[in-house]
């Protein structure tokens, strides 16, 4: 940097000077001076009158004059080029250190360190400088600084400011001054326990973003999904710092995930990626206040849903008197005292607590709904985990996700004061006996490593779980025994069919009611005939006493009667 010295003619009136001209003066006598005695002996009036004013020494007030002038013509400014400015040695200027750190506390500077954000060693001295904006503005106008401490009142109001300063960072001038606003931020706020624990695991700047950044998504939209690829895209558009990141967490080697705080959910067909809080970091986040938030991690996920009790939509269904005694004890057992009651006697007698049902047999046989009907009349809310699509394409994903499910289900177990019930929907495939496909034996490990997850929370599991399959006939013999209550649902008998349609379409007289009973189909076969009247009558006004058209549809539903349902799994 090449700075024109004029020779220095001292003022005679110091009050027509402005406190921009007295810094003026500084810096282009500073130039080259080699900090000699005889230049701060010449410059004394001035640097006097600056330190004087912002209450700071002469020798802060001199390296402040420079460091503003050097800034106003690049973005930041590093320890060789200050030291190169005053014509000096490196190992002179770091006399000054502690005038710089005196500067950046009381905040007329920043500082920002390359090697702590790259992680690499580049020299001893790795800092950058550059002016605060505001007190620029402040020197400006002659105005005395007192810089802005912003002191949050709890970890969502300091998350709102980082969020703000992070979606605003085009406004600054470099990568360097966002680092440096977020850690002045993560300073001054060191009185919420957030922070203190985040403090603990020494993240580095670049890590520290990222964290923060996804943070102060959740906090403010907790039923958002977050695109990884296009989050980082964002924070470093640089491609070779882009693609160094996202290599690292599609390695589960990045230090956010290391230590547990980030991870990341992978999409099955496309190249996507969604990025989440794990249970530790929601516990550091709110603490106390978790039932605040409905932590839809698992729950915006396709494979998941959580179905309060007082949503579900009260629905008769028909049995034999035989099948509605086994339906009424279920109900009796999971009725929330007599529940409490059972589970501390199993657990006087030393025997594993909870409870797992099995209902299996034809489709059609409202096994699903009925669990519904179970939870509405117990007060019980649902998480229901639909495994066949919770079967990914990325090997390990699959295993993950089984146990990310029940670790959810056991959080929600421990903060509701009714245990929701688990079900687990479609079970045919992964309840299966064993597998040994000699054609692709990834699949054979990752569907085997999956059962026994599953069998092992089954062991273990401290709540209710309900799985609903179709073909009892493959299920293993290891899964059958850890089910206490096993329920067969059996085609509708002619007489229970007769009920149905009278139930659904009560206009029926007893000659029709006889007729129609008389086509073997399943209570969900007969609510699809109901369903195509309605919307034919919706569309058409075509009368509804029409048995021709009834028995047409039932043709329909035979025909298109899905045949057994192959094994789920990943052998395509």
């Amino acid at each position: 940097m090449s700075t024109k010295k004029k020779p220095f003619k001292p003022v005679a009136d110091f009050s027509k000077l402005t406190m921009i001209e007295h810094v003026e003066i500084i810096a282009i006598q500073a130039f080259d001076s080699e900090l000699s005695e005889g230049f701060r002996d010449l410059l004394h009036p001035h640097t006097k009158v600056v330190a004087d004013f912002y209450s700071i020494s002469e020798n802060q007030a001199i390296l402040l004059s420079v460091l503003i002038t050097i800034n106003l013509q690049t973005s930041s400014v590093d320890f060789a080029e200050l030291a190169h400015y005053f014509d000096v040695n490196c190992i002179t200027l770091a006399k000054y250190i502690p005038d710089l750190k005196i500067l950046i506390d009381r905040q007329f500077l920043r500082a920002t360190t390359e090697e702590n954000r790259k992680r690499r060693r580049q020299s001893l001295n790795t800092q950058e400088y550059y002016i605060n904006r505001d007190f620029y503005q402040a020197l400006l106008k002659a105005e005395k600084f007192s810089p802005q401490v912003m002191k949050a009142v709890d970890v969502f109001d300091f998350l709102k400011t980082v969020g703000q300063i992070i979606r605003g960072k085009e406004e600054l001038d470099n990568e360097s001054q966002l680092y440096v606003e977020i850690n002045s931020v993560f300073k001054e706020n060191q009185h919420i326990q957030f922070l203190q624990d985040l403090k603990t695991f020494d993240l580095d700047d670049q890590s520290l973003l990222i964290y923060l950044m996804v943070c102060s998504e959740y906090v403010f939209d907790p039923k958002g999904e977050f695109d990884f690829s296009k989050m980082i895209f964002f924070l470093f558009p640089d491609i070779q710092d882009n693609m160094a990141i996202r290599k690292q967490f599609l390695n589960e080697t990045h230090m956010l995930q290391k230590q547990d705080l980030l991870e990341l959910e992978r999409g099955s067909f496309r190249n996507d990626n969604l990025i989440f809080l794990t249970d530790k970091s929601w516990g550091m986040l709110v603490g106390e206040n978790k039932e605040l938030f409905n932590r839809t991690k698992v729950a915006s996920n396709k494979q998941f849903q959580i179905i309060k009790a007082e949503d579900i939509i009260k629905k008769k269904l028909f049995y034999t008197v035989e099948e509605q005694k086994e339906i009424d004890f279920i109900v009796d057992i999971l009725q929330p005292e007599n529940y409490k009651s059972m589970m501390e006697r199993l657990a006087d007698e030393g025997l594993p607590q909870g409870l797992c049902l099995l209902f299996f047999g034809e489709a059609g046989t409202s096994k699903t709904q009925l669990s519904y009907q179970i939870a509405k009349k117990t007060g019980r809310d649902i998480f229901s985990f639909k495994i066949s699509e919770g079967k990914s394409m990325f090997y390990g994903e699959s295993q993950k996700l089984v146990k990310k499910s029940f670790d959810f289900y056991r959080e929600m177990v421990e903060k509701s004061p009714v245990a929701p019930i688990f079900l687990l929907n479609e079970a045919d495939g992964i309840l299966s006996k064993r597998s040994n496909n000699s054609y692709n034996q990834s699949v054979t490990q990752t569907e085997n490593a999956i059962q026994t997850i599953l069998l092992n929370e089954l062991e273990n599991i401290n709540g209710i779980l309900i799985a609903a399959l179709n073909n009892q006939n493959q299920l293993d013999t290891s899964f059958f025994r850890r089910f206490l209550v096993k329920k067969e649902f059996l085609k509708p008998t002619s007489e229970v069919r007769m009920r149905i349609w009278a139930d659904k379409l009560p206009w029926l007289n007893p000659n029709e009611l006889e007729i129609l009973s008389k086509f073997e189909i399943t209570g969900a076969l007969i609510e699809n005939v109901q369903r195509k009247l309605v919307l034919q009558r919706a569309l058409y006004g075509v009368g509804t006493q029409n048995l021709d058209q009834i028995i047409k549809y039932l043709r329909e539903e035979e025909i298109n009667k899905p045949q057994e349902r192959s094994k789920i799994g990943f052998v395509r």
